[in-house]
């Protein structure tokens, strides 16, 4: 299996599959409602947050093998919580969550294995850094949003 095949494969496990550490953004976050979404601990970034911020860096990394520039007149800020806190607008992030996820593993399975050491255009990091690095954070930030709801 190629490399990146095998990273589309692993973000998508991390949504909706059977990932090695056994719990995916799915089966979890449909758990989760709106009021639960923007429950914070002390200083700490609220699950809407974290789901932003994945959203944010998959949109990133996505136009990096683009060759897009990654930030873009509209776009949501990282760590965005909208005003709007209704269910709603929860839902419609989710539903960005999802498209991201799919749209990210399609554009790193169709990514050419010759390019991943070279250099994204205004980075000083190879691609495989960049690709490697997003499953390694949609884990991480998965766990986050694990401890968030299991300690709400």
């Amino acid at each position: 299996m190629s490399f990146t095949k095998h990273v589309a494969n692993s973000l998508e496990s991390l949504y909706n599959g059977e990932p090695w550490m056994g719990v995916t953004y799915k089966e979890h976050l449909v758990r989760i409602d709106a009021d639960l979404a923007v429950k914070r601990f002390g200083e700490s970034n609220c699950i809407w947050q974290i789901v932003s911020h994945v959203i944010y860096w998959h949109q990133r990394v996505t136009r990096y093998m683009h060759n897009d520039p990654p930030e873009q007149d509209g776009d949501l800020p990282d760590f965005y919580l909208p005003d709007n806190h209704g269910p709603d607008n929860w839902h419609a992030t989710l539903g960005r969550l999802e498209h991201s996820f799919r749209d990210t593993a399609a554009t790193i399975r169709a990514f050419p294995e010759a390019e991943l050491f070279d250099a994204f255009p205004g980075t000083d990091n190879p691609a495989i850094y960049y690709l490697q690095g997003l499953a390694e954070h949609d884990a991480y930030h998965l766990g986050q949003i694990v401890l968030l709801h299991k300690y709400a």
